[in-house]
């Protein structure tokens, strides 16, 4: 079958589905329902007041003050950050596992977030929001429940993909885009950036990544590091990304899955959810077991050109059915070029 047909009835399987509501919402309701009945509260509205007490230790002035419990709730906005999105479950009296459910799956989010590297073990929790609580583990080096250890472990298996994406850089490129072989560590932004512009559609005609200006790619600097470090926030959608283009071409759903897994997110799940609604799992998991079953396996060496052609085609039905948020390759950085 044609590349382009397989991607075409690859998109419309994961986008024209019935608009309905997102199941990691209806799971909220279920909680909400829960916590109404633990407290023996009387309605929704004395239930959000409370949740808003709880919150912001202090009861609401007026009506408008609960509105936003009620939105986050019924899933018409979600709180602004990571850290409102935590406060709310803690709020609502979640257990741990049903927390890492409202971060993973409802906030789509990583369970646990390192705003700085840990300098030693015994600061390392200072500089964390997420699901490790005191009590959970000391936050000595060898706890392998402490921030300290799950960040250095974390760290290992993002340096260890980086090392592997550099390792494969052909000499005959380096030599295009003027980059010493022993200085490529250097240039992982640019080789970075060359690549992923290789697997987004862009109105004109593609461009020869190889030959970029360097410059082309500062914009993406700061992030890319900060994202490589594995500080801050760094949502699921750009993770998936950063494995897809790390992982080349060794692409397959295990790979994905164990990955995202050990770096404490969400694997993929046909049924899961952007917060937007979009189911952009579904498709992922498509995407890669077209790889695995078909022409991306059998059709000659140069796997990682035809991911990227493969990903092109992709991205650019998405953005002609205005699916913005399902193309997951597209970033900020790119658009300015």
């Amino acid at each position: 079958m044609d590349i382009r047909r397989e991607m075409e009835q690859l998109t419309d399987r994961a986008v024209c589905v019935p608009d309905t509501e997102r199941p990691e919402v209806r799971w909220l309701k279920e909680q909400f329902q829960i916590f109404i009945h633990m407290n023996g509260v009387c309605s929704k509205k004395d239930a959000d007041a409370l949740l808003y007490e709880r919150l912001y230790h202090r009861p609401p002035k007026k009506a408008s003050d609960i509105l936003k419990i009620r939105y986050w709730r019924t899933g018409r906005h979600l709180p602004s950050n990571y850290r409102e999105c935590l406060a709310f479950g803690l709020a609502l009296e979640l257990d741990h596992e049903r927390l890492r459910f409202l971060m993973q799956n409802y906030y789509d989010s990583c369970d646990l977030i390192f705003w700085q590297a840990p300098r030693n073990a015994e600061d390392a929790g200072l500089q964390t929001t997420g699901l490790w609580m005191p009590g959970s583990g000391g936050a000595g080096e060898n706890n392998e429940a402490s921030p300290y250890a799950v960040y250095h472990k974390r760290l290992k298996r993002m340096t260890e993909l980086v090392e592997r994406y550099l390792s494969q850089i052909s000499s005959s490129r380096l030599k295009q885009m003027n980059i010493d072989p022993d200085e490529r560590s250097h240039y992982i932004r640019h080789l970075y950036y060359t690549d992923a512009l290789q697997c987004v559609y862009r109105d004109d005609s593609p461009p020869d990544c190889n030959l970029i200006k360097h410059i082309s790619s500062i914009n993406y600097a700061s992030e890319l590091k900060r994202n490589l470090k594995l500080l801050g926030f760094i949502p699921r959608k750009t993770m998936i990304r950063h494995l897809f283009l790390l992982g080349m071409p060794e692409l397959s759903p295990d790979f994905v899955n164990e990955t995202l897994t050990g770096l404490g997110y969400l694997p993929l799940h046909p049924e899961h959810t952007l917060r937007t609604g979009e189911r952009l799992d579904a498709l992922l998991i498509g995407l890669l077991q077209l790889f695995d079953r078909t022409w991306i396996r059998r059709n000659g060496s140069d796997h990682t050109r035809q991911i990227q052609e493969a990903l092109r085609i992709l991205d650019k039905l998405l953005a002609r059915q205005g699916q913005r948020h399902m193309r997951f390759m597209l970033f900020k950085a790119l658009e300015t070029l």
